[in-house]
């Protein structure tokens, strides 16, 4: 497969408002961020062009993102602050959004907003993951298509797995696979 990565990059502020977090902080104080957007894209062959992807077109893409949350206050739609915001402040650019506005919900919902655009244009491209970096130390990534290993043991076990798969069958062009 062949990956190509984009970067977008914006200021915001949020509140974790009404959320069950060891962080004070976050839930009871209006932050900021400066963000960053990485959205991998990929493809199996490469188009006629000889890309995965024109960076342009998937620049213009994300730039709808920047554009919509740059200089902005991210609140959930249970937030009093929404309704102080638009009477006292009604020039804020303000996004009310219904779930908790975190850089996990961030990266779903770039995620999915990214691959629906590029589904329009080709069916072809698979949207791998988006990212949203909070800090220079914190990254949120949502991947759909990795699957998620609770414990140890049952990644330990999905390595044995693939290890005994690999003694007795021989993969087949068409994904299955054959006894040896």
């Amino acid at each position: 497969m062949y990956i190509v990565e984009a970067t977008i990059s914006f200021e915001a502020a949020h509140r974790l408002y009404d959320v069950d977090t060891y962080s004070k902080e976050c839930r009871d104080s209006v932050h900021g961020h400066s963000y960053k957007v990485r959205v991998k894209v990929g493809r199996s062959k490469l188009n006629d062009a000889g890309m995965v992807v024109d960076f342009k077109y998937l620049k213009t893409i994300m730039k709808v993102i920047e554009d919509k949350y740059d200089h902005s206050i991210i609140l959930r739609t249970t937030d009093p602050l929404v309704d102080a915001f638009r009477n006292l402040a009604p020039e804020q650019k303000l996004n009310v959004v219904v779930d908790s506005p975190t850089a996990e919900w961030m990266s779903e919902v770039f995620y999915n907003q990214i691959a629906d655009e590029l589904s329009a244009i080709d069916s072809e491209l698979v949207v791998i993951s988006a990212s949203v970096q909070e800090t220079e130390k914190n990254i949120a990534t949502y991947n759909p298509m990795m699957p998620c290993v609770a414990t140890k043991e049952e990644s330990e076990a999905t390595v044995l797995r693939q290890q005994l798969q690999s003694q007795f069958y021989t993969p087949v062009e068409n994904g299955g696979a054959i006894p040896v």
